[in-house]
């Protein structure tokens, strides 16, 4: 597949204008539109060479510019809540993505992370004027109600406009300028996200348990607390960009994939990570499915909610269930320094591609 790098993004009624002098910024309506020229403040650099400003507040800013041999594991399972068998356990995502080596020094970084914190004025707005409109209601109850519904549509649009600048005051702006080779890659790059995401199981893991006896566990040594993830094309959180970028959804972290580095995205914190120090592993291994087997899964083996010594259901307990055993796949993210994140699929070798394609950036930078 192909990248499209768009010359103007749109956000809401604002126009982001791009260009080889810089970054435009345009609102309004048909007809009518009032916008600033590209002399805002801008960076060049990055393996693709890209530009940033720090969207409609006028400060200057300046910056500097694996996959694993196929292994089947040992079969793990969904954890169950709660489960007196759980003998200890490992969190994932534990690091905070500002603590990343890669975002300490980083100007770009610093200034997102400084737009982050900024405190939202629209509810001090909402408190005010819904104030103010009681005690208008009051001083004029003999007004038309015609009046009444006109001061709270003013009072309701002031306090969606301040909304609304609050969200633009927090914004980044980047623009990227590939050469080919560069495209080339991160195509590769965002069409292994693509395939990852067709698989019809898609999660993350919060924490991996470890079993104490597996006899309880249908044999497995260890089970995974899984939880909601997704990977999609878009644009990351509090960013606009003139490329949809990659991007991977976990527990508590939000990867996306720029060409010239990764943007970790953690609540209101934003941490970078460069390709050279991230560790792309894409794994084969076996899983107890306790839920429905999704379509595109191969069911490779069959145990017993609870086993005996040499694997065969243990009879002294009733209803045991005998479940499938899936070949999944589990792709872990992590770097020297703390990041981990990892996902697992119902398809298999889903992640391989997308695993390769990280690889090969890693080659080329």
């Amino acid at each position: 597949m192909g990248l499209s790098y768009s010359r103007s993004v749109k956000l809401g009624p604002v126009r982001f204008n791009f260009s080889g002098s810089g970054i435009g910024v345009s609102t309004g309506i048909k007809g009518l539109r009032i916008g600033t020229g590209p002399r805002g403040a801008y960076i060049s650099g990055g393996v693709a060479g890209f530009r940033y400003r720090q969207s409609l507040s006028g400060g200057r800013r300046h910056a500097t510019p694996v996959t694993s041999p196929a292994r089947l594991q040992d079969a793990p399972g969904a954890v169950t809540a709660h489960d007196p068998n759980i003998v200890a356990t490992t969190d994932h995502e534990t690091m905070s993505v500002l603590e990343l080596e890669d975002s300490t020094s980083d100007a770009l970084l610093q200034s997102m992370n400084e737009q982050r914190k900024k405190m939202d004025l629209w509810p001090v707005a909402l408190v005010g004027l819904g104030a103010l409109f009681l005690f208008l209601l009051n001083l004029g109850a003999t007004w038309p109600r015609g009046v009444h519904l006109g001061i709270f549509s003013v009072f309701a649009g002031a306090v969606l406009w301040v909304r609304w600048r609050d969200k633009m005051r927090k914004l980044t702006v980047l623009f990227y300028e590939p050469d080919a080779a560069t495209n080339e890659l991160y195509s590769k790059l965002a069409a292994g996200l693509q395939d990852a995401a067709g698989a019809r199981k898609l999660r993350s893991v919060a924490n991996t348990a470890q079993y104490g006896d597996i006899k309880y566990s249908a044999g497995a040594s260890q089970g995974l607390k899984l939880v909601g993830a997704s990977l999609f094309l878009g644009q990351a959180p509090g960013v606009v960009a003139n490329v949809d970028v990659p991007i991977l959804k976990a527990t508590k972290t939000t990867l996306a994939f720029y060409p010239d580095r990764v943007l970790a995205f953690q609540g209101n914190a934003v941490g970078g990570v460069s390709y050279q120090r991230l560790r792309a592993v894409s794994t084969p291994t076996r899983f107890i499915e306790h839920e429905a087997v999704p379509s595109d899964a191969r069911i490779i083996d069959r145990t017993w909610q609870y086993v005996n010594k040499k694997g065969g259901p243990d009879r002294r307990f009733k209803n045991n269930k005998e479940l499938p055993v899936c070949a999944y796949n589990q792709f872990n993210l992590s770097t020297p320094d703390g990041l981990d994140v990892r996902f697992i699929g119902s398809r298999e070798g889903g992640f391989d591609r997308l695993a390769l394609a990280i690889e090969q950036v890693q080659r080329a930078s």
